[in-house]
């Protein structure tokens, strides 16, 4: 009777992400997570006009639908880097001859902890002076995931060179710490990267409002809307249900119970936002930013 063959062993690196994974997998954390990611996007945004997001009363849906755009771009960078570098390391391991290889490998150890403790440092600087790197967005954050992921790799790549393969809890320990303190960085740098975006979608809209679409509040009274760009009008008809009209704004956001509105002309520097309650004393009108329409009641 022939012996069962043996079942291969599980390596530390699986183990620790099998069990890092267990922790992140429900869909509480990730709704979690993007439910923050898009508080910071909507913060900032919102503080470029001087107004704070809370009072906007936006919903959980407003902010995981804004937090992609936090994070499209920190997902898509992190995925090609990765790509890039797994088809590097298996051209590289089928191109060249096993004498090359092993000097490479050789070599390239000495290089990941160099590069590992150089990352980490400037993250760590990034935490003591934040300042002194949040030119780049998300660079403190990113430098640390990086540089906690590079030591072991280059263990790793010593111990194939040596036959030395450590064994025990002590490598799944080892390894889970380095992902929870990986995820940190990329947490940190994902987190500054949405408040980032969030203030340029700000000065985006600022340079824009003059050719979005105007928005027209009509009011059963004087609401006191004023602004550069902005002309009130009095409806003198008998029968007119809302007795002012007001030209030159636009929406900028509109929750369950307010109106986020702007002037065409507002400018950072002494602009004023105006939040409007949704009630049945205003309306809201809209037309095409270069639409031509008559300014009557």
């Amino acid at each position: 009777m022939r012996a069962a063959p043996a079942r291969p062993k599980e390596e530390a690196p699986s183990k620790a992400l099998r069990v890092f994974g267990s922790l992140l997998a429900p869909t509480t954390v990730l709704t979690a997570l993007l439910f923050y990611f898009g508080t910071r996007h909507a913060t900032f945004f919102c503080e470029w006009f001087g107004v704070h997001y809370s009072v906007l009363g936006l919903s959980a849906p407003d902010y995981l639908i804004r937090s992609a755009d936090g994070m499209f771009v920190p997902l898509t960078v992190l995925a090609a880097a990765g790509l890039v570098v797994l088809w590097g390391y298996r051209f590289l391991r089928s191109a060249l001859a096993p004498r090359t290889w092993r000097v490479l490998t050789r070599r390239a150890v000495p290089v990941l902890v160099s590069l590992g403790f150089v990352l980490l440092l400037l993250g760590l600087t990034g935490l003591a002076i934040p300042a002194l790197l949040y030119a780049v967005a998300g660079l403190p954050g990113l430098c640390v995931a990086l540089g906690v992921i590079l030591f072991p790799l280059a263990e790793r790549l010593h111990a194939t060179l040596s036959g030395k393969h450590a064994a025990g809890v002590v490598p799944v320990i080892q390894w889970t710490f380095t992902f929870v303190l990986a995820t940190i960085g990329l947490f940190w740098a994902v987190t500054d990267y949405s408040a980032a975006v969030g203030q340029a979608r700000g000065y985006e809209y600022e340079t824009k409002l003059g050719e979005l679409p105007e928005t027209v509040v009509f009011s059963t009274k004087d609401i006191g809307v004023r602004g550069p760009g902005v002309t009130m009008t009095a409806c003198t008809a008998a029968d007119a249900a809302f007795r002012f009209r007001y030209d030159g704004l636009v929406l900028v956001l509109q929750s369950s119970s307010q109106s986020f509105l702007l002037p065409k002309g507002w400018n950072s520097r002494d602009g004023v936002a105006l939040l409007l309650p949704r009630s049945g004393d205003s309306r809201l009108e809209f037309s095409p930013a270069r639409g031509e329409r008559e300014r009557s009641c």
